[in-house]
């Protein structure tokens, strides 16, 4: 997360950026006594500890893909909430899709000088082909 995207939030609540506080447990427990809110990459463990050190914390934002840093029996019982970004990154992730599509089917891959100079009059061989002569087969899915 880039600090700038926190600055909305300033300075009706306090915020606390500090990507180095998933290094230092002690110092991250020690932020968190006063906290409401947890942003968390998957670096973060939340475990037991974690919402034992932050008695006000009511909810969990996790950043990314994947949820197994997060103990959600142990925030459950304590009646912190968690809410992971689920989809947020959906777009980013169709683009490089098709980019890497684009990249691969037409070989910009192996497009140095060093490697034409290695297969030398053999490039047609390995010149890509148009991704509008593939067959792809692309599934939607719709969240509501």
């Amino acid at each position: 997360m880039h600090e700038a995207a926190l600055e909305a939030f300033r300075p009706a609540i306090d915020v606390c950026y500090d990507p180095t506080l998933v290094d230092d447990t002690e110092r991250l427990h020690r932020d968190l006594a006063q906290a409401d809110a947890l942003i968390v990459r998957n670096r973060t463990r939340v475990d037991l500890a974690l919402p034992d050190a932050a008695p006000g914390l009511r909810v969990i934002g996790r950043l990314g893909v994947g949820l197994e840093n997060i103990d959600f029996e142990a925030c459950a019982e304590r009646g912190v909430s968690v809410k992971p970004a689920t989809g947020a990154n959906t777009q980013s992730v169709v683009e490089c899709v098709i980019g890497a599509m684009l990249v691969l089917r037409r070989g910009v891959f192996a497009s140095t000088p060093e490697f034409w100079q290695m297969i030398g009059n053999l490039w047609g061989q390995f010149f890509g082909r148009p991704l509008s002569m593939a067959i792809i087969a692309l599934t939607l899915i719709t969240f509501f």
